[in-house]
């Protein structure tokens, strides 16, 4: 059974950008107008995945019977490696030779995409929780070409309150050619007329030396609505994931580019360019961590930018962690809560892309 806790992305990113790679900025050193002001604003940015429904529906997502897929060992290298990026500690020998396997893996597609994402045996299966799993008790409602997931408030310990309904998740494949597909809708029945708080497409296309993959749709808490567009490339040297969030509402925009690549069978390299605007303001965070397959350790530098100039570069090798100014100018303690939030801005990207993912994650990534 799937345990409760499922680790994410958001504790991979954060300690990645410690051991990232200078940009190419060229402008003088810079900071945000009000650095407060700027991480409240970022904070205000995960607004719309913090309904009670979306909560419920990640919890319930770890039970979705899509199939395997091709690309599945993405999200298993980065989190090989959660050890030394969250803790700073090497990698032990096998630790590393799991992270070097899974990024192989992910690099060599295994071949074609299937014919559908869901078994034909479920589908128009609703499931409910019985106190313990998810389970079919015959319940009606489900799309004919897809399954239906109920959804329930959480008690203290993220586990699903029987008596308390409060929505549906359905997972409708559409599947059809070489393509993979899973469309999915989270409504929430709790108010007087049901709320759709999730409406996206997940769609996987497989050949046997590269692979792809889109999520596209939107998410709202009610009231702030974040539209998103991602894609994934994988060839035998290296996988792409292109994130954009955009709360047009707000002129606030994401865009989060990631680039794993193998140079060797030792070696693993992570590159990342982010990018947050709200309004006029941009901030960019860019580097490349390089981590020793061998040995699990990882080094590099990371710089992050304020409308093209420097605000501060992080260098780290190994355990040993600086932080300088852009252009040697003093890092404040609000300097320092600012910084703070863009990295986690950087690593909460990619832990909504991770949630985003998981009910199709093993149609895809």
């Amino acid at each position: 059974m799937p345990a409760s806790f499922r680790p994410t992305l958001w504790h991979v990113t954060i300690a990645t950008l410690a051991l990232g790679a200078c940009g190419d900025d060229t402008l003088g050193p810079a900071k945000p107008a009000d650095p407060m002001a700027t991480a409240a604003s970022i904070q205000a940015l995960d607004a719309s995945f913090s309904s009670p429904t979306f909560q419920s529906f990640t919890y319930a997502a770890t039970y979705s019977p899509a199939a395997a897929g091709a690309l599945a060992p993405l999200r298993t290298v980065l989190r090989a490696a959660q050890p030394t990026l969250v803790s700073r500690r090497a990698l032990s020998p096998e630790e590393s030779r799991l992270a070097a396997a899974s990024l192989a893996a992910a690099l060599v597609p295994s071949g074609a995409v299937s014919a559908s994402v869901l078994p034909p045996s479920v589908l128009g299966v609703t499931y409910e929780w019985n106190g313990t799993t998810y389970a079919d008790l015959g319940r009606a409602g489900a799309p004919p070409t897809g399954v239906r997931f109920i959804l329930y408030a959480l008690d203290g310990g993220g586990v699903p309150i029987t008596a308390q309904e409060i929505g549906y998740a359905d997972l409708i494949d559409e599947s059809s050619g070489s393509t993979d597909a899973l469309h999915l809708l989270v409504v929430g029945t709790t108010t007087g007329s049901p709320i759709t708080y999730l409406d996206y497409r997940v769609s996987v296309t497989a050949g046997a030396t590269s692979g792809s993959a889109a999520v596209v749709g939107f998410i709202t808490d009610g009231t702030h609505r974040l539209d998103f567009n991602v894609a994934l490339t994988a060839t035998a040297s290296r996988i792409t994931v292109d994130i954009r969030f955009d709360v047009n509402a707000d002129d606030a925009h994401v865009r989060l580019r990631i680039t794993l690549s193998a140079p060797d069978q030792n070696t693993l390299r992570l590159a990342i360019d982010f990018r947050l605007q709200f309004g006029t303001e941009v901030v960019t965070v860019r580097g490349t961590t390089t981590l020793d397959a061998t040995t699990g350790n990882a080094s590099g530098t990371v710089t992050v930018g304020v409308n093209g100039g420097i605000y501060a570069t992080i260098t780290e090798t190994n355990d040993s962690r600086t932080y300088t100014g852009g252009g040697g100018q003093e890092l404040t303690a609000d300097d320092l809560t600012a910084l703070s939030a863009i990295l986690d801005a950087v690593g909460t990207t990619l832990e909504r892309f991770d949630e985003l993912f998981a009910p199709a994650g093993s149609a895809g990534v």
